[in-house]
């Protein structure tokens, strides 16, 4: 319990060290331009593509993609700047991938600890970002995610304005971190030994999804999300079958589409109209950039609060160590 108190406590720190890493760690492409970018990662370290590429997809004058798998897309060559993301360096999708990436000629640049993929980068000469190692992957969001944005920067492909924000987060973080654990500690209240439904707009969904992994991991909880507005195609239907025992988390921000917003309200009523409860979770900060670390940093907390509620483990990961002693036993 307390090493990951410890660690979602320290995470404006964290933030504050990732900004001081990669502003010393230029990365010089030497004028080389990408036509696409792929982000491969799992887990801890692949929600940060997922995030990046969503973030940026009304800025960056190419494709961003992350991909969570063993292989690369058909397009992936030469002209396709990779960026593999693996705390442990040892991750075995996404060294497969990288493997493949390297064999069709992508210009590859890691963010690592170590292990084989930190070997990889001395051997192929790869420029690489090296963060701490030792924590949960997933402790380490922002050294995985500052350093993702700090390569895509380097590339040309993050607003001047959105990476120095960057800079501006721990301060905000830490100033607002009171009040980001009165918020989690009023959420755990309300969803404790209930159904979890996250929801938001689609250019949010890599922040739900990395509150969906956090209960999944930190709480041991199963839990779903779903963006608008597909979930109106789909979702919103099996919403006949919902009752008390749910509750809709709604995560908004000013950058919803407007047209977004009014189907959230519509929905929100039919969602109470079934009996489930509904919360509307905001941002604190003055830009989009800021407003996204205090939603992470709340869902963070969150997860911890729920876990300790439940007397579990938060660190603990059984069943990905039973998956992973299995897989090491076939070749």
């Amino acid at each position: 319990m307390e090493q990951m108190r410890a660690l979602i406590t320290a995470f404006p720190g964290q933030m504050q060290r990732a900004w001081e890493i990669v502003q010393g760690t230029p990365i010089d492409f030497g004028g080389w331009t990408p036509k696409q970018a792929l982000i491969l990662g799992m887990g801890g370290s692949g929600i940060s593509g997922v995030i990046a590429s969503k973030m940026l997809a009304d800025a960056s004058p190419i494709p961003i993609q992350a991909n969570s798998d063993y292989g690369v897309p058909a397009w992936t060559g030469e002209e396709t700047l990779v960026v593999a993301c693996s705390y442990s360096g040892n991750t075995e999708e996404t060294l497969m991938a990288l493997n493949s990436a390297r064999e069709r000629g992508a210009r590859v640049v890691a963010i690592t600890s170590g292990g084989q993929l930190g070997e990889w980068c001395d051997q192929y000469d790869w420029p690489s970002v090296r963060i701490p190692g030792g924590e949960p992957p997933r402790s380490q969001f922002g050294y995985a995610f500052t350093s993702v944005m700090h390569v895509l920067y380097a590339a040309g492909l993050v607003p001047e304005a959105t990476y120095e924000s960057f800079g501006h987060v721990a301060e905000h973080l830490l100033s607002n971190q009171t009040n980001a654990m009165e918020r989690a500690e009023a959420l755990a209240n309300l969803v404790e030994g209930r159904s979890v439904l996250l929801y938001a707009d689609a250019a949010q969904e890599g922040l739900i999804i990395r509150w969906r992994q956090q209960l999944n991991e930190n709480s041991k909880l199963l839990c779903s999300h779903h963006v608008f507005p597909e979930m109106n195609h789909n979702e919103l239907v099996g919403w006949e079958g919902g009752d008390e025992t749910y509750v809709a988390l709604m995560l908004q921000t000013p950058e919803d589409h407007p047209r977004t917003r009014i189907r959230m309200d519509v929905c929100m009523e039919i969602f109470q109209a079934q009996g489930a409860d509904v919360v509307v979770v905001e941002g604190d900060g003055e830009n989009g950039i800021l407003r996204f670390f205090d939603l992470v940093h709340v869902g963070d907390w969150l997860s911890l609060l729920l876990a300790e509620r439940s007397q579990v483990d938060p660190v603990d990961i059984k069943n990905i160590d039973h998956l992973k002693d299995a897989l090491s036993k076939i070749p």
